[in-house]
């Protein structure tokens, strides 16, 4: 496939360019951004996606429109009219040379209004005879401003027009982390304030096993603006996981959890740095995971075994660490608590890991999540474990709220 790319600035380019090259098309380049405000901020992107190409390695091609400066002339009026203008010279001109296909890579921006551009791409399409393709390159987002800081571009600190700029709309500063767009995450401002969200977006999170409990607490602290995510389970998704893991679907079935998990984040929030591992913590494998380098580590392990071992791991890796206790067998979310694991009551599973860490020689202490219900048995199956989301969705939210009323202590 030809393919014209029309790129916005050097930043948003590259991750972009390199997943297209990946999957076979080799775009060229396409350069149009009339209103770019002031002059000297429409040449700096200019200069930053020359920049990039020089630095690539691969052979890339820019078209720089003639003619094209900052001025006042062609300032659209909001974002849609600005779409427009871009993307209108971009297919007309790939009509005119023969290409298969337009895009943008506008698309990778959390910020920008994906309905709109790809509604515009298609209506374009058609008045040109030529395809708009539509991709969601917005989990690449966080690579791409990693690279573009390795490479030393230039970071804008808006989207580019006048009104846009003295609006504030996506305003960061230069060389620092991308601050959250505002829609996300606005009524969490409202409540927790603005200091609260920088530290929750800088805040390293492990979480190990994505079942009934785990996979909602990954998704609470997501919601809620953690940054950076860690997520382990070894395990696939299977049809008696749907009535209780936030993954769990008709479409994921057979899918590896963490991935699945992962793919779900991304859709939340694209610019969450993610990392999914596919597999059971165990000794052998603890140094992978890297648990020194993160501010909280959660348990929602069912293995007792892998359990008491990420605990010790834990523990004398200096990790701020919560656990769940077990949360089969129960049916009523009121009777769930937090405290010390050797306060713990009525909790078979507590009762097991209080055991195995005596004989292990452990006299740390902990804070978990357990409930004091008395394990329901099944008349037809005394030995089931039984689960219902009601129960293992409010524990997983309760670990996540450990988390975030520490992070909110601690500033």
């Amino acid at each position: 496939m030809k393919l014209l790319l029309h790129c916005c600035c050097g930043p948003c380019s590259i991750a972009c360019v390199e997943n297209l090259c990946s999957g076979g098309i080799t775009p060229t380049l396409f350069w149009y951004n009339p209103n770019i405000q002031p002059i000297t901020e429409y040449q700096r992107r200019h200069e930053g996606l020359l920049a990039f190409v020089s630095a690539h390695n691969q052979s890339l091609e820019i078209i720089d429109t003639c003619g094209s400066t900052g001025t006042e002339n062609e300032a659209p009026q909001n974002c849609e009219s600005c779409y427009r203008l871009r993307l209108e010279k971009t297919a007309a001109h790939a009509a005119k040379k023969g290409f298969d296909a337009f895009s943008t890579t506008l698309l990778i921006s959390p910020y920008q209004q994906h309905d709109t551009i790809r509604r515009l791409g298609k209506e374009l399409a058609v008045c040109y005879g030529i395809e708009f393709l539509y991709r969601d390159f917005r989990p690449l987002f966080r690579q791409g401003q990693a690279q573009a800081r390795a490479l030393g571009l230039y970071r804008q600190k808006y989207c580019g027009c006048t009104n846009n700029r003295d609006r504030g709309s996506g305003i960061r500063d230069q060389g620092s982390e991308i601050q959250p767009p505002i829609p996300f995450f606005d009524r969490l401002v409202l409540l927790t304030g603005t200091e609260v969200l920088k530290k929750l977006e800088q805040t390293r999170v492990l979480v190990f096993g994505l079942g009934g409990v785990g996979s909602w607490c990954v998704e609470a602290l997501v919601r809620s603006g953690v940054g950076r995510i860690g997520i382990v389970d070894f395990d696939t998704v299977c049809e008696s996981n749907v009535n209780r893991q936030v993954q769990a679907t008709s479409r994921t079935l057979g899918h590896v959890k963490a991935e699945a998990l992962k793919e779900r984040l991304l859709e939340i929030n694209p610019r969450c740095e993610v990392t999914a591992w596919g597999e059971i913590f165990t000794q052998e494998n603890a140094a992978r995971f890297s648990i020194e380098n993160a501010d909280y580590v959660i348990d929602a392990i069912d293995s007792l075994t892998h359990k008491l071992d990420l605990i010790e791991t834990s523990y004398a890796a200096g990790a701020r660490f919560y656990s769940s206790m077990g949360m089969a067998k129960k049916l009523d979310p009121t009777r769930i608590k937090t405290g010390s694991i050797w306060d713990t009551q009525v909790c078979p599973l507590a009762r097991l890991v209080r055991q195995g860490l005596r004989k292990r020689g452990f006299n740390g202490d902990f804070t978990v999540v357990y409930s004091d219900e008395l394990p329901l048995q099944h008349a037809h199956e005394p030995n089931s474990k039984g689960s219902i989301v009601t129960v293992t969705a409010t524990a997983g939210m309760i670990l996540a709220s450990l988390v975030l009323r520490d992070v909110m202590d601690n500033i």
